[in-house]
């Protein structure tokens, strides 16, 4: 299980970057970063039915909401034009702060991918798998994922209000 912090701190594919991180009392109290990503040592693309998508490259903005109390944390990409790449849900076993009050999650390997259009992929299943299989993970771990990635589904995504407007708020808020 890989610990992920949300303001960039250990994410290889970073060059230059900036972050800006606040904790919000919103639709979901948690803590919102934006991070502008000035350049990457490497493009990241990936492959959704069949065409490539670019999710990340030089000028890109990646907004990280890690909600309290909750086992998801959801970033939302937006290319050089500020319109929206990709909303990707990373499954949590954990959401909190480490002792230098840097907020992250430890991933429990479950994601969900969802596109402009609101199409919605499930990601990973056979890590989760492949984790529960070796002992990485409990049948609890893993049957949580499962029942996170259903309620992210059926009550967050179809939110639209929460997956555009929030985070399009968060957007100029932090860039100000």
């Amino acid at each position: 299980m890989k610990r992920k912090f949300i303001n960039g701190l250990n994410w290889d594919f970073l060059d230059v970057y900036s972050c800006k991180c606040i904790h919000i009392d919103d639709i979901f109290k948690g803590y919102i970063s934006l991070i502008k990503i000035n350049k990457v040592k490497q493009k990241i693309t990936v492959d959704y039915e069949q065409s490539d998508l670019c999710l990340l490259d030089d000028g890109y903005k990646c907004l990280m909401f890690l909600p309290d109390d909750e086992k998801w944390c959801v970033s939302a990409v937006y290319d050089t034009s500020d319109k929206i790449v990709e909303w990707y849900f990373d499954i949590t076993k954990e959401n909190s702060i480490d002792e230098h009050g840097n907020p992250f999650y430890d991933d429990l390997y479950l994601d969900i991918a969802v596109s402009p259009e609101f199409k919605i992929a499930i990601l990973d299943e056979d890590e989760l798998k492949e984790a529960l299989e070796s002992g990485i993970i409990t049948k609890g771990d893993y049957d949580m994922a499962y029942n996170t990635c259903n309620k992210i589904i059926k009550d967050i995504i179809p939110n639209k209000d929460f997956l555009i407007s929030f985070f399009n708020k968060y957007l100029i808020n932090l860039e100000n």
